[in-house]
């Protein structure tokens, strides 16, 4: 079954309601059918407390319970951390998120923010929307 990174930005778009939250939508209903397996970062859960840390503490809470499942949640640990310490990149969170996602054997990364990833990720990474087109999902 395809392993299926999920960056950050992704979940924010479902939990959210942002623009592109109806592909992340769909990516995240082909994990709950069990056609795919969906996987992101401990450091995505903690970066989404740190982004909705103006929304009311209930509402913060359930916005990140409603990204939790079916997600599988992936540590980071030091060697990832030294990982991408090794290289100099432009958004080192990105290069974190990636080292998570190599390091867990992922197929792909699913990300709205491409442009840093082409500097080091030698993992296929596409938008939500060309992740399901790929897939050829239909609503």
């Amino acid at each position: 079954m395809m392993k299926v990174f999920l960056d950050t930005n992704i979940l924010l778009d479902f939990g959210l309601d942002r623009e592109n939250a109806d592909f992340a939508e769909g990516i995240l209903q082909l994990g709950n059918e069990g056609l795919i397996e969906l996987y992101a970062s401990y450091l995505s859960y903690a970066n989404m407390g740190y982004i909705l840390r103006h929304h009311p503490q209930e509402e913060r809470y359930e916005l990140v319970r409603m990204m939790r499942n079916p997600v599988v949640v992936l540590p980071c640990d030091a060697a990832q951390l030294d990982a991408g310490l090794a290289t100099e990149v432009k958004d080192y969170e990105d290069m974190l998120q990636y080292q998570c996602a190599k390091a867990a054997g992922c197929d792909v990364i699913v990300t709205n923010n491409k442009k840093d990833f082409h500097e080091f990720c030698d993992l296929p990474f596409l938008t939500s929307e060309e992740f399901l087109l790929q897939f050829d999902y239909e609503e």
